[in-house]
């Protein structure tokens, strides 16, 4: 994936963008999303899902309490909010490695940063930024 900086004015622009983007990726793909709360990173998610084909992407939640949900579209997609995690040991306990290896699924992981040393060297990093109340900068590398 090439570098990239995307401005969009509001979350369907968010998802129209990631529903775009979804259709550069591959089986194997890791994306680690970064940026504060509420800068759409979840949003972006849902996106993605809807261009990989995923029929109920209201399904897509963030999953800061369960630490990742799977969702079965053309491309399983493997969603993972490491936000209230307490260390790594937790993502190891669920078999992060083997979820983030998988050269079957793209996986998401958003926060991450907290998983700091079990993210593949492959994985791309997108960042997101607040501009105001609805513009975001989403930056791809």
């Amino acid at each position: 994936m090439n570098d990239a900086e995307v401005l969009t004015a509001s979350a369907q622009e968010t998802i129209d963008f990631a529903k775009c983007f979804a259709r550069s990726l591959k089986p194997g793909d890791v994306l680690c999303l970064e940026g504060p709360l509420g800068s759409g990173k979840t949003t972006f998610v849902k996106g993605l899902a809807q261009g990989l084909g995923l029929k109920r992407s209201e399904r897509v939640k963030s999953p800061t309490f369960v630490l990742m949900h799977v969702y079965k579209s053309k491309i399983p997609l493997y969603h993972f909010d490491c936000y209230r995690l307490s260390s790594t040991e937790e993502l190891e306990n669920i078999g992060f490695e083997d979820f983030v290896n998988d050269a079957k699924a793209i996986s998401c992981v958003e926060w991450a940063g907290k998983a700091k040393g079990l993210i593949p060297s492959h994985a791309s990093h997108i960042h997101f930024e607040i501009l105001d109340a609805v513009r975001r900068r989403i930056t791809v590398r």
